[in-house]
């Protein structure tokens, strides 16, 4: 990609914002200015999050172990909205956070010249960490005010509070290329039209009928495809410590979500039955 970070994230979200402003005219113009600060302040969180997790994206050298440690986003959700709204923590949540710990444990393990085992947090995870974090928050604060804010006019928004913040750090930190191609250009219009504009208007819409809790379910998948991904594309391979690591916090993942997946198994064999 020839884009300098920032400014492809500033050019990807404001085009996406701008696909979506000719659709949310009408939802705008209705909103007080309380749903307007809302939406903005979730975006200007998003926007942070990015720019911190492209921080580590260019930083990183496996792409696949960031995006198991950004999965963890499914962990700290039910986390975060225990510690800051008083929501109920599931036994399955708690069981989850022994092999998540382990797996970041696993992940942040370094071998010196001697062969000698060292524990050191890696400033790519840390950063991984951070965004995850951050991401954690703009699922718990989107989901509450999809339930009361138009889903496109609440989308748009924040697709432009996220444009405001990468223009700021792309003007700070970047300068335009001297060169693009035009291949440069239709990844830009891909990017900005099908993983921006209808990515984030479908995840805002799911997100007015689902619990914070069960929205994140999802991202179970992300690490594993991205991972697949980038050993195909990027030819990206990870040492077997890494590995386990992945593994275990799949594990976590996969031992949180397993009361509803059970649950959701149950449901269609009755109704299998009925039928």
């Amino acid at each position: 990609m020839e884009f300098p970070p920032y400014i492809f994230l500033a050019l990807r979200f404001g085009l996406a914002a701008l696909i979506l402003l000719s659709l949310s005219g009408s939802q705008l113009l209705k909103l007080d200015r309380n749903k307007f600060i809302q939406s903005f302040g979730t975006g200007i969180l998003l926007g942070l999050t990015l720019l911190v997790w492209v921080l580590a994206i260019k930083a990183t050298k496996s792409i696949g172990e960031g995006a198991f440690i950004v999965s963890l986003t499914v962990v700290l959700v039910p986390l975060i909205s225990r510690i800051f709204f008083g929501e109920k923590l599931g036994a399955s949540l708690i069981v989850a956070l022994l092999p998540a710990v382990m797996g970041l444990a696993l992940l942040s393990l370094r071998l010196d010249e001697s062969g000698n085992i060292l524990w050191s947090l890696d400033s790519t995870h840390l950063l991984f960490f951070i965004s995850t974090i951050g991401f954690a928050f703009h699922v718990i604060y989107t989901a509450r005010y999809a339930k009361s804010i138009p889903v496109l006019a609440l989308t748009t928004i924040q697709l432009l509070a996220i444009t405001f913040v990468a223009i700021l750090a792309a003007l700070i930190f970047e300068q335009w290329p001297a060169e693009l191609s035009q291949v440069s250009w239709l990844w830009l219009l891909c990017s900005a039209v099908i993983a921006t504009s209808l990515r984030f208007a479908l995840q805002t819409k799911s997100m007015v009928h689902l619990n914070p809790n069960h929205a994140v379910m999802i991202f179970m998948l992300e690490p594993v495809w991205t991972s697949f991904l980038g050993a195909w594309f990027l030819d990206e391979s990870m040492e077997a410590k890494q590995l386990l690591g992945c593994c275990l916090i799949f594990c976590a993942l996969i031992i949180y979500r397993a009361p509803d997946m059970l649950s959701m198994l149950k449901e269609k064999r009755n109704r299998n039955m009925v039928e």
